[in-house]
């Protein structure tokens, strides 16, 4: 049997399928792996993907990002308000508009929220085609593809799940039980993310483009967004390689900006990197998750005991 696992994350999404005891990523028509979670309205046409992250710098005010977040919040939701400070999209309200061709309706967050429930997300695939197997919530899924639970029909163990997704930072502690997973608890920290690497990497490339050509562009929007592009393709090519060239045209009057960039950065971007994804974290999830942990604990003859 033959069976498609599609992903929509926050800022990317995939598509995979399971055949033959091993499950494949498809490739999208530029043969990258995963798609920008990005949709960019033009006058006469829709652009989804690579091609609409990259034409933000020219269409900041057309081109929809981070919409996931979105769903569920209220208007007043601390992150809605966060969102909307970082929209390009003119007026003080967000709201969604039908594309070109239908006719306008302005739809809310709020609205939106209540008609995306997660119960509703199988009918939605139903009504899309698929013949929906199984929603997966996501730290089980990463149990499933380590096989993490399955090799042991019988016994208890607890497990932590932790994933650094492209805007947040998840850590989920499950109990798995004869193959079955238990969610105990969960901590998501919405200001830690894959994208917190791109901005450091594009603040280290600001900061050699002042060394190089004596001119400051930290406070030009558009010639950061250039530098958070470049950043991106940049750190998607060191996953593979030792290391990476960084071009830029016209970043900033006229000049471009060409930088190589090596797995081992230099000590100021390494010590702001161990901060972001290390020691805030670990601290956070310390705090918030140790009631948690500590009631897995159980006494045995007067001892305490920890599951493992």
């Amino acid at each position: 049997m033959a069976a498609i696992g599609v992903h929509f994350g926050y800022t990317c999404a995939c598509v995979a399928i399971f055949k033959d005891g091993r499950a494949d990523v498809i490739a999208n028509d530029a043969g990258d792996r995963v798609t920008p979670s990005v949709v960019a309205y033009r006058d006469t046409e829709q652009i989804v993907g690579i091609a609409a992250k990259q034409g933000r710098v020219r269409n900041a005010a057309n081109t929809v990002v981070k919409v996931k977040q979105l769903l569920g919040r209220t208007a007043g939701d601390p992150e809605t308000d966060a969102h909307k400070a970082e929209s390009k999209c003119p007026g003080e309200k967000l709201y969604y508009e039908s594309p070109p061709g239908r006719q306008s309706k302005l739809v809310t967050p709020d609205a939106v929220a209540k008609l995306v429930p997660r119960k509703d997300e199988r009918e939605a695939a139903e009504a899309a085609g698929f013949n929906v197997l199984r929603l997966i919530h996501e730290p089980s899924a990463a149990l499933l593809a380590y096989n993490i639970g399955q090799e042991f029909p019988s016994g208890k163990s607890h497990v932590l799940v932790y994933k650094l997704g492209g805007t947040s930072l998840s850590v989920t502690a499950l109990q798995v039980n004869g193959g079955m997973f238990r969610v105990l608890d969960t901590l998501t920290d919405h200001s830690i993310g894959g994208e917190s690497i791109t901005g450091a990497l594009a603040q280290h490339l600001a900061a050699e483009f002042k060394r190089s050509f004596k001119q400051d562009v930290s406070n030009n929007a558009r010639a950061m967004m250039k530098l958070m592009n470049g950043a991106d393709l940049a750190k998607h090519s060191l996953s593979s390689l030792g290391s990476a060239n960084c071009f830029v045209d016209s970043l900033h009057d006229g000049m471009d900006f060409d930088c190589n960039i090596s797995r081992c950065p230099p000590t100021s971007l390494l010590q702001l990197l161990r901060v972001l994804f290390f020691l805030g974290p670990f601290f956070r999830v310390y705090a918030l998750l140790s009631p948690t942990l500590f009631s897995l604990n159980s006494c045995q003859n007067g001892k305490t005991m920890a599951s493992s």
